[in-house]
């Protein structure tokens, strides 16, 4: 009797054991799953896209971008994105302007856009405020990239922190909220130059074509008060002549280059003033009847550097000597 009765207690000191450890490792589990779902330093990838559609970079008229550079501004006026001034429109940074409405280079910012808009794998690192600062993206401190479309909030506020453990990884996170992954570093190119790199110190729009060119009109004033000397080369069926001596024989090929290299033609930057006097000017008339005027001025400075206008536009770019040897060709250049 006594026998069955210490069995039987063993018995039920054996089911508390374990329902007990039944309990302990569903808890251990519950606390297990709790912590994959809120540790602010777990690892989760998945792919997306900064700027969420496309299609929104369309409705974008203004990018601000921050960086170790200082603060470059860029708007978009009819279309054309050109350099704003960064201390106007409650943009971070201090005062500016110098090249405010200066057209940037239009193929640029749309490699910013897609950088953006790229569907990428991302890793989620942490989503705490404690991490921000340890990984370089509190505001005031990270790089930062703001896309800003009319009123309202930014289409995209991205801040780009320190670089990450692996590669080329950058730490990476929407300016308010919270999550904080890391990914290949696309944004630094941007965020990391100045006004410079957007800077568009092309002569000519991308627009312009050497098929679209109908005429060229030379015109030299040699230094020393000799006489000045022009020219005048005119499209004529498939190839080209020499106006006033159609007889001459051209190399087309020649002056076909010679149109790319004008209108590929690029500055060194902008001067502030015009040319004191004009020692060469090249016109080209388009098939629409429009016409634009290089004007160039005596050399400057031991390194011969120019300044030049090209009309309609009233900005003055800086030309270098190899540049205007590639604008200034003579006649004979292009003869047989």
């Amino acid at each position: 009797m006594i026998r069955t009765t210490r069995t039987t207690a063993g018995t039920t000191v054996y089911r508390r054991k374990l329902v007990f450890l039944s309990a302990l490792a569903g808890a251990l589990a519950l606390v297990y799953a709790l912590t994959l779902v809120f540790d602010p330093d777990r690892r989760h990838g998945r792919a997306f896209a900064w700027l969420d559609h496309p299609g929104l970079h369309y409705l974008a008229d203004r990018i601000e971008i921050s960086g170790p550079a200082g603060t470059t501004v860029l708007v978009r006026r009819n279309d054309v994105w050109v350099l704003s001034d960064p201390g106007a429109g409650g943009a971070e940074g201090g005062p500016g302007g110098a090249w405010q409405g200066f057209p940037v280079r239009q193929q640029r910012v749309q490699d910013l856009f897609a950088a953006l808009s790229r569907r990428e794998a991302y890793t989620l690192r942490a989503n705490s405020l404690e991490a921000r600062e340890r990984l370089g993206l509190s505001i005031g401190s990270a790089s930062r990239i703001v896309v800003r479309g009319g009123p309202g909030l930014p289409l995209v506020d991205l801040l780009i922190g320190y670089g990450g453990a692996v590669g080329r990884e950058v730490y990476l996170a929407r300016a308010y909220e919270r999550e904080i992954y890391s990914g290949d570093d696309r944004f630094s190119l941007f965020t990391d130059s100045g006004p410079g790199f957007w800077l568009d110190f092309r002569l000519f729009a991308a627009s312009y074509s050497a098929a679209m060119v109908q005429q060229a009109e030379f015109a030299f004033a040699p230094p020393g008060g000799a006489p000045p000397v022009s020219y005048v080369l005119r499209r004529d069926g498939g190839g080209w002549v020499l106006q006033g001596n159609e007889s001459a024989a051209l190399v087309n090929a020649r002056v076909e280059a010679w149109l790319r290299a004008v209108l590929e033609a690029e500055g060194e930057g902008l001067g502030t003033e015009a040319p004191p006097a004009i020692e060469a000017s090249v016109t080209l008339w388009f098939g629409d009847g429009t016409a634009r005027t290089i004007q160039v001025g005596p050399a400057e400075g031991g390194e011969g550097y120019r300044r030049a206008v090209v009309s309609p536009s009233p900005l003055v770019y800086v030309l270098s000597p190899w540049t205007v040897d590639r604008l200034f060709r003579k006649s004979g250049d292009f003869l047989r």
